[in-house]
């Protein structure tokens, strides 16, 4: 894993760029305005818990959010084009060409009709291509490359005929035929063993080292984001509440709420010693968020201004950041660009 990082850190093109992003759902605010950047290449990870605002963000980009969601403001720049000014017909000559995705649970993603090598080949349909030849062709060399034992065989397959390994396989492989420029994976390792789950890992680490594809990894497990990311997004309720290097912001987090994540962790080092427990839940978006930090309510350390205003960013070490009154600054630690 430690290679991929490294090929991302090799990246210096901003490739993505996030400015205030503002996501309702029926009047309601589901994520609160955030703002980061991705560079070529890069592998940026974004966790939380479940209804943070991680999936949301990131189905923002390519312009897949579900019926009820609408970005309500703000900025997503690709390669420098206003994705949110962009027609549906113009998205859809981003979506699976520059632009693809992978989603969990592939058993549910996957059509249960169609033939997996058809499933495969339909973005390159879809953007034009007719040689049926060469599509077959280019989905049994990716298939190869992505681990799929015996593609002849596998291709005239349906997806109940597979494990879930496989299918993920091919998930991976219809996001990929394409060769996009980046590569949202929205939890893809959640419904898999653990055994599983490190060799998707692996294989993803391996598409970003040789085809140089950025990937958005959203996961809940800290763990997976240690193991394949360079740079961290914490979410907490709509709120990104830190930010940094993924050995920086887990070695030293400025923020309680990524302190309780890490906490709740078992480990070797917490052998012996009873896990954090994080009271609370997270707060559904019907609920009217206060104006302050969102987790105020469940921190420890929270003080009476913390409930009356969002805590502007502060630089707590080389290129980390952090969203908390109660976090200690480091004088020319960062920029404070939202990179």
């Amino acid at each position: 894993m430690r290679e991929a990082r490294q090929t991302a850190s090799m990246g210096d093109r901003v490739l993505l760029e996030v400015r205030d992003l503002r996501i309702g759902i029926k009047g309601y605010t589901a994520v609160g305005g955030i703002s980061f950047s991705m560079n070529e290449g890069e592998i940026l990870g974004i966790v939380g818990e479940s209804g943070c605002g991680k999936s949301l963000s990131a189905l923002s980009i390519p312009g897949l959010l579900p019926e009820a969601a609408l970005v309500t403001g703000g900025s997503i720049r690709y390669r420098d084009r206003e994705l949110t000014a962009l027609p549906e017909r113009e998205l859809r000559k981003i979506r699976g060409r520059e632009i693809a995705m992978i989603f969990q649970e592939p058993r549910f993603s996957l059509n249960p009709l169609i033939r997996v090598g058809k499933q495969i080949t339909e973005t390159l349909e879809l953007h034009g291509e007719r040689d049926k030849v060469l599509m077959r062709d280019r989905a049994l060399a990716l298939a190869r490359s992505l681990g799929l034992p015996e593609p002849e065989k596998l291709l005239p397959l349906y997806p109940h005929q597979l494990s879930g390994g496989m299918c993920q396989r091919v998930m991976i492989a219809i996001a990929m035929i394409h060769g996009p420029r980046l590569l949202i994976a929205d939890e893809p390792t959640t419904a898999l063993d653990v055994s599983i789950q490190a060799q998707i890992l692996e294989l993803l680490a391996k598409i970003n080292r040789e085809t140089g594809t950025a990937i958005l990894f959203i996961s809940h497990d800290l763990s997976v984001i240690q193991a394949v990311c360079r740079r961290v997004l914490v979410m907490y309720a709509g709120k990104l509440v830190e930010r940094g290097p993924v050995g920086e912001v887990f070695t030293r987090p400025a923020h309680e709420y990524t302190r309780g994540l890490l906490g709740s962790i078992p480990g070797r080092s917490s052998r012996g010693r009873p896990l954090v427990n994080i009271p609370g839940r997270v707060p559904p978006i019907e609920e009217e968020r206060p104006p302050g930090c969102p987790f105020a309510p469940r921190c420890a350390v929270a003080v009476p201004r913390c409930r009356d205003s969002f805590p502007p960013e502060i630089a707590v070490g080389p290129g980390h950041w952090a969203s908390c009154f109660a976090a200690t600054g480091r004088t020319g630690a960062g920029t404070g660009d939202g990179a």
